[in-house]
């Protein structure tokens, strides 16, 4: 498939990780934003995001001319598109936004191009829906961080062409990112998930028996430290079906919380108060107290440690023989061939 050239519009936070993923797995990127200013932050964020690896042993230093060279930046939206294989919109989630720029970018467009968009809930068939070329589209969900996080969701809408889908699917996978096929419903999988237990955590906090503190650390310590080696299915197939029949599991489903407004848990309580989490300074903790920033790094420190551990890979450091060298073994899950980790197990 490669070389290919992808354009990635809008320069915020996802639109600059993605950038960085792409150029991480070959691709030529053209990143486009509205502001030159905003784009210099998205450049900003973009450094920080390879040196953070780099500090990690999961890519060499001596590749980041290279790779971060691939990524050309620009206000003008036609220069952007034109040419490219592959765009991707990653603007907020808003449907008329989303879908006016894809309109706009599908203008600039030759026939063939992919139109993307990272939306973790906005359906796809949604969006498609005032393209020209509607089967042309398919969404592909990046999470946060989105150079790290090899999982990336890819979904349909109802008029999207096969072709398109195994087109998203193999760049994704050749980038080295892990597709998964997703249903056109809200949310998705990925959305779905977190927002159960969100609900179920919230419920909790808002009847007064736990904590947030509690939760996270239930969370975090516990049942997500598992989960790299069990999934859901897989855990139940392991404890037994007929213990998940049992009254015991009965009692806990029906006592699941069931509430459809997230206004009846204390996300809604802390909303109308005017807490909205780090962008306000306080949510359900006390971001003035609490670093964001450092709080964003620990999170993406820990995600590369688990993204070793599950790789086994060789670590880059300064003394590696050929550390400027492309390896030929395969990279962690995540990060693509040429950031020059080796996945030889150890």
């Amino acid at each position: 498939m490669f070389p290919v050239t992808a354009a990635v519009l809008g320069a915020g936070t996802m639109g600059a990780q993605i950038a960085l993923s792409l150029a991480l797995g070959g691709a030529d990127v053209r990143l486009w934003g509205r502001r030159s200013a905003g784009l210099s932050e998205a450049q900003a964020r973009i450094d920080d995001g390879f040196d953070l690896m780099v500090e990690n042993m999961l890519v060499r230093t001596g590749r980041k001319a290279e790779t971060l060279g691939r990524i050309s930046t620009g206000t003008d939206l036609a220069r952007a598109v034109a040419g490219s294989r592959f765009v991707i919109e990653a603007v907020t989630e808003d449907l008329e936004l989303k879908r006016d720029l894809l309109a706009r970018a599908e203008a600039c467009a030759s026939e063939g191009t992919v139109l993307s968009s990272t939306t973790s809930a906005l359906s796809p068939t949604d969006l498609q829906s005032q393209l020209a070329r509607p089967g042309d589209f398919c969404v592909a969900h990046y999470a946060q961080p989105a150079h790290l996080v090899a999982l990336v969701e890819v979904v349909s809408g109802c008029d999207t062409m096969e072709a398109t889908e195994a087109f998203v699917m193999q760049l994704l996978a050749e980038t080295g990112k892990t597709p998964v096929r997703c249903p056109d419903i809200p949310g998705f999988l990925w959305a779905r998930i977190q927002h159960a237990v969100l609900r179920e955590f919230a419920s909790l906090v808002g009847r007064g028996l736990t904590t947030p503190e509690a939760c996270d650390q239930v969370l975090k310590e516990g049942y997500a430290a598992r989960l790299p080696a069990m999934g859901a299915f897989e855990h139940a197939d392991l404890a037994g079906l007929d213990l998940l029949n049992g009254d015991a599991a009965r009692a806990v489903w029906a006592d699941l919380s069931n509430v459809t407004e997230p206004s009846e848990t204390p996300v809604g309580t802390l909303f109308s108060a005017g807490h909205t989490g780090m962008k306000s300074g306080k949510g359900f903790y006390d971001w003035r107290i609490r670093d964001p920033e450092a709080f964003r790094r620990q999170r993406d420190e820990e995600i590369i440690r688990r993204i070793r551990i599950r790789s086994g890979a060789e670590l880059v450091t300064p003394d590696t023989p050929g550390a400027n060298d492309v390896p030929s073994t395969s990279p962690p899950s995540g990060v693509a061939d040429d950031t020059g980790v080796g996945g030889t197990a150890s």
